[in-house]
């Protein structure tokens, strides 16, 4: 049975109620009712009869019925490691739980208050376990479980991550409810098929409670997010916030979900102004607008969470605002972040605020360009839809339905990895982005700070290794050569019988291990060494030489052969600054006779609400790639063409 969400008509309280504890617990219930929190009779039912002050006798009753947490321990430097949780997200989560009488149930961070909940929704034909890592908190859960008749609930003192075997039922527990902040959600295996698991779950340093439910050995939601906050869990399951420190600047990253990337050499990028880019994505003073942080979270590589030390910071960055989630992406020596600015006050008068990006560094404007892409991405296409579809597999998993193990939006935990699915629902689109410059007096205010060495170049392109190196330190990978491709390659480019050949840009070294599989004598190049390092150490047995080289502005006599019989470029003609300039240089190291062969894609063939539908070529420099051969040949494969060319 499903309850009304509208308003309930309540008689004021009297003197003598305000002390009632079954009045104020009624007066409560009433509240959670009108808010749509609590949806059904059951869970109302749990919440009128059991008494929450008796769980919390250090308050006076009137806190104990108060809409908020209830902390009941502490750490020594003063840190709430205990609480009993807001009443409105208990309510929420043991509705998303669907407890049925006879359900056994597995709560993972104790109190006692919560567990007596539980008790009441599966009745006495059910089985409710709860587990604490401090055996203070389960002595107490222990004493007012057995003082207010829920002694049948089973208190462990053990840490939750490793249960006893013989606590576990047959078949696993009907449903499991973590109270605890928790990184990973390692009682996957523990869920029954069909169980819930419901969690708060941190991603990114973002915690939503969710509720899952298990479908062929894997969780599966695709409810609504509810944000929250918990005390964090202990013991092995305790999270490490991997935060690291720009010295001198009191300015703090979080790599939670992701690979922490070197931050000391970000101190200069905030010496000078910042870069502006203006979304005209709007959001209102009250709205949330979580789910865009989450977006970006798993859409961007190098993403983390950015807190400023208003004491300790020196620079031109001001810290976020306490309720404003401080999301950044790093890129080398630039980042970018996620700000605000108000631009009117709405109907409520809380404020209309536009998403701005900040970018800082030399290629502060292309970082931030690269996140406001993605903020336009997402009103365009996900913000309009309910909520994300989540599924959590277990790290090892195997077969069918494994079906992920990289790429966006995967978040890769201990036990388990994370995808996260943004339905299309399309929604109104942000007019085209603004980028404002640094006024020429903020530059010149700070014109004393150290230049870096490639600013002037990188001021205007992102073809440099400071904006690549990071991309592929930080796991980002790119589409492999595929069959097709594979194919259209050795039709055009042949045998290799030994002849040298020459791939530019070779990232992970997919074409030139082709190259090599052909016969070519293959030299790999790339301007990052993690791309280099990533080649290496995806070869096995013999294969191609691989050097860390910038093909556009190192000598190319350091180049293992003078000239190639063939030169490939697979996915970089696109970023090229001075195209002409490039190909002038590949003329040079193409040997007469021989093969350039050119993997692009071209602007407009990607789907119209794809993010990266700009990324291809457009006609103009598609004509300056053929303009002086002798005989241009092409082939399409999806949004790619492969183009053969002969001098």
């Amino acid at each position: 049975m499903t309850r009304s969400k509208g308003p309930r008509v309540t008689t004021p309280p009297t003197t003598a109620q305000e002390h009632d504890p079954s009045a104020l617990r009624h007066r409560l219930v009433d509240q959670l009712l009108a808010a749509g929190h609590v949806r059904t009779a059951t869970v109302e039912a749990a919440l009128r009869r059991v008494p929450r002050h008796a769980f919390a006798p250090e308050v006076p009753v009137q806190t104990a019925y108060a809409n908020g947490i209830i902390p009941t321990r502490h750490t020594p430097d003063g840190r709430i490691s205990s609480s009993v949780s807001a009443p409105w997200l208990q309510a929420v989560m043991l509705e998303s739980a669907r407890l049925r009488s006879g359900h056994h149930v597995l709560e993972v961070g104790s109190g006692g208050y919560n567990a007596a909940l539980i008790a009441e929704l599966v009745g006495r034909t059910g089985q409710v376990t709860t587990v604490d890592i401090d055996p203070d908190v389960t002595d107490r859960a222990t004493r007012f479980l057995s003082a207010t008749g829920y002694d049948r609930v089973r208190v462990l003192t053990a840490d939750a991550e490793h249960l006893p075997p013989e606590a576990i039922p047959e078949g696993g527990f009907d449903a499991v409810i973590v109270t605890v902040d928790t990184w990973d959600l390692p009682w996957i295996t523990m869920v029954a098929e069909g169980g819930r698991l419901v969690a708060p779950l941190r991603l990114h340093q973002y915690v939503w409670s969710i509720g899952f439910t298990k479908r062929d050995g894997a969780l599966v939601s695709e409810e609504p997010l509810t944000v929250c906050g918990f005390v964090p869990i202990q013991g092995t399951g305790a999270w490490d916030p991997n935060l690291r420190a720009v010295p001198g600047r009191g300015i703090r990253l979080a790599f939670e979900d992701g690979i922490p990337l070197p931050v000391d050499q970000l101190a200069p990028a905030f010496d000078k102004a910042p870069f502006s880019v203006r979304t005209h994505v709007t959001v209102g003073g009250e709205e949330p607008f979580d789910p865009l942080t989450l977006y970006l979270a798993g859409a961007l590589p190098g993403f983390c969470r950015l807190s400023v030390d208003p004491d300790g910071h020196t620079g031109l960055m001001s810290p976020p605002p306490p309720h404003w989630p401080g999301a950044a992406i790093v890129r080398g020596t630039s980042l970018a972040r996620l700000a605000h600015e108000r631009i009117g006050d709405g109907e409520s008068g809380k404020g209309v605020y536009e998403f701005v990006i900040h970018g800082y560094g030399p290629v502060g404007h292309l970082v931030a360009t690269e996140m406001a892409e993605h903020v336009q991405h997402w009103q365009r296409n996900h913000r309009a839809a309910p909520c994300p579809h989540i599924t959590v597999q277990p790290k090892d998993a195997t077969g069918p339905t494994s079906t992920y193990t990289d790429g966006l939006h995967v978040f890769h935990k201990k036990h388990t990895r994370i995808k996260i699915d943004w339905p299309i629902v399309p929604g109104k689109a942000a007019a085209s982005l603004v980028l404002h410059r640094p006024s020429a007096n903020a530059q010149d205010q700070d014109s004393g700070s150290p230049a870096h060495p490639h600013s002037s170049r990188m001021a205007t392109s992102p073809a440099t290794a400071d904006y690549w190196e990071p991309l592929w330190a930080g796991g980002r990978r790119y589409r492999e050569v595929t069959t097709n491709e594979a194919t259209l390659l050795a039709d055009h480019v042949g045998p290799g019988r030994g002849r040298p050949a020459l791939d530019v840009g070779t990232g992970e070294g997919s074409l030139a291990r082709h190259l090599h599989r052909l016969g070519y004598r293959t030299t790999g190049i790339d301007f990052a060494p993690s791309a280099i390092a990533a080649a290496r150490t995806t070869q096995q047995g013999d294969g191609p030489a691989w050097h860390v080289m910038d093909f556009v502005s190192d000598d190319l006599s350091a180049l293992p052969d003078a000239t190639y019989a063939v030169v490939t470029c697979r996915l970089v003609y696109r970023w090229m600054d001075d195209k002409a300039a490039f190909l002038d240089r590949v003329r040079q190291v193409l040997a007469p006779g021989g093969t350039f062969w050119v993997v692009t894609e071209l602007a407009g063939r990607r789907k119209e609400n794809d993010p990266y539908r700009h990324l291809g070529i457009t006609p103009a420099e598609a004509e300056t790639l053929t303009a002086g051969w002798s005989v241009v040949r092409t082939a399409d494969l999806d949004v790619l063409r492969c183009y053969a060319l002969h001098p």
